[in-house]
């Protein structure tokens, strides 16, 4: 009889040996995946993660895409001459890389629209025939737009400023 009960205690003691062993093998694995889990995904160890991404930001160019807004009408200003009364037609366009920077020209067009004309017809036909006229009579009117916009404390900027038309007869 001793003989039968050492086999089942020899059994109760193997099975529960191998319960113990299944139960850290299950923990190990679990535990493996879950702190491989997050090594991947940068919550966990020093290699990966946040500076990887932030060496991925570094070498990333931000790329802004432009936003064109045209004036509704030309503008259309005169002059005087030597050779007479002249006339100025101007049609423009904004870009700017911010939304909210053509919301505020709609916003302030009346003002911009004046202040415009009020610089057109404030040129002579001298100024205004070459190149280099043009270029300047362009940033002036940059200027004139980015001020307004700065006066009602709008902190988005016009980019550049295009002639689409200009005639001057």
């Amino acid at each position: 009889m001793a003989g039968k009960d050492d086999d089942k205690e020899e059994a109760k003691g193997s099975s529960k040996k191998k319960m113990i062993i299944m139960a850290l093998a299950l923990l190990l694995l679990g535990g493996g995946g879950v702190g491989g889990s997050l090594y991947f995904m940068g919550m966990l160890g020093g290699g990966s993660g946040e500076a990887t991404t932030e060496h991925e930001n570094e070498h990333k160019e931000v790329k802004k895409v432009p936003i064109y807004f045209s004036f509704p009408k030309a503008f259309t200003v005169n002059f005087e001459t030597d050779r007479g009364l002249q006339f100025l037609q101007v049609s423009l366009e904004i870009m700017s890389y911010d939304q909210a920077a053509v919301d505020a020209i709609g916003v302030h067009m009346p003002v911009i629209k004046n202040n415009i004309i009020l610089l057109l017809s404030n040129q002579t036909y001298d100024e205004l025939v070459s190149v280099e006229g043009k270029k300047e009579i362009r940033k002036k009117i940059l200027n004139e737009i980015q001020a307004v916009l700065d006066k009602y404390k709008t902190e988005s900027a016009v980019e550049e400023i295009y002639f689409t038309s200009f005639v001057m007869q």
